[in-house]
């Protein structure tokens, strides 16, 4: 059983999917993107949407926990939340340890998100997540390697010292290819294992949303993949798991209150934005985004992985009850 519910002809997939499309020939052929409306782009919709879609963590750590037969506390999630929050924010003082840990969880988060739509059992799960987010985050990387030095000054004498990225800037192709070939075989030998559920549709959906991620440029494919299509399909994702639960109308009667969160979080980005301007002044916003983005992935990644592991159980709970958008066996 998979533990998300495949959308009739994949409804929310295709919309994000032609927006992407829309920018990329816009870009390309109506009027080239500035760099500056490209970043006021990521801005826009970071804060409007994936920072409020993060914000959700509270609600979703609550339905776990009831799930679990625990009783949730308020106090102890946020006291738990901040925890994680500042002790990865230490790990900063060591920029590429810190960078290193956001790329590991990234790619397994990214991976669990994508790949639970298809999944029809926990086998070999955790194998396709981390093939799925290295294949992701590699065409993210790769194809924009040239642009991270240029959009984030302040590290490029550090990068451009490394050896590491003159191997990736030499081998990038090399490298590309063969992730992206692990990755159609990782999917071919789970489909014979009927481990997965791909088609035709599939097909089409992940290679367009890899061209549209690999020829836009830096920001503006940053501001896809994570702004619209990884927040957005999130929020699908747990409003499907209240679903399963028959919480529906709970999780309505109590999304306003992820509002206060994300005030919360957007008062503690600008916070940390002015504490990084005080302690590294080089640190342009761009470079400050990152880190905000890396503190908050850990307590996130760890609510949203409970989440996952918990829709067959939530479905369980319905004891057989017909509910919209129930998993499929």
């Amino acid at each position: 059983m998979n533990y998300m519910l495949k959308s009739k002809l994949f409804r929310m997939e295709f919309f994000l999917l032609l927006i992407g499309i829309f920018v990329l020939y816009t870009h390309y052929y109506i009027i080239s993107i500035p760099i500056n409306t490209q970043m006021v782009v990521l801005l826009v919709l970071v804060f409007l949407i994936g920072v409020p879609h993060g914000a959700l963590d509270f609600l979703v750590d609550e339905q776990n926990e009831s799930l679990a037969k625990n009783k949730f506390s308020i106090k102890k999630f946020v006291s738990t939340y901040l925890f994680k929050l500042f002790a990865f924010s230490l790990f900063w003082l060591f920029p590429w340890i810190a960078f290193s840990l956001f790329i590991l969880f990234s790619i397994y988060h990214f991976g669990e998100t994508d790949m639970s739509s298809i999944l029809k059992n926990k086998k070999n799960a955790t194998f396709l997540y981390v093939v799925y987010g290295v294949f992701i985050l590699t065409i993210l990387l790769l194809s924009h390697l040239s642009e991270i030095t240029a959009t984030i000054p302040v590290i490029e004498p550090f990068i451009r010292e490394s050896s590491l990225y003159y191997f990736l800037e030499k081998n990038s192709k090399s490298i590309t290819i063969v992730t992206t070939s692990i990755f159609v075989m990782t999917i071919i030998w789970q489909k014979r294992n009927n481990n997965i559920s791909f088609n035709i549709f599939q097909t089409i959906q992940f290679t367009v949303l890899v061209l549209i991620i690999s020829l836009l440029p830096l920001l503006l494919a940053f501001s896809f993949y994570f702004a619209l299509w990884h927040s957005i399909l999130s929020v699908r994702n747990i409003i499907v798991y209240f679903k399963a639960s028959n919480n529906a109308k709970k999780f309505k009667a109590f999304c306003g209150k992820s509002l206060l969160f994300s005030l919360l979080a957007l008062g503690s980005i600008i916070g940390l934005y002015a504490a990084l301007q005080y302690f590294m002044p080089q640190t342009n916003l761009l470079f400050a985004l990152l880190i905000v983005l890396s503190v908050l992935t850990l307590p996130h990644l760890s609510v949203m992985h409970n989440m996952y592991q918990n829709f067959e159980m939530s479905y369980e709970s319905n004891e057989g009850k017909h509910v919209d958008n129930k998993p499929l066996n």
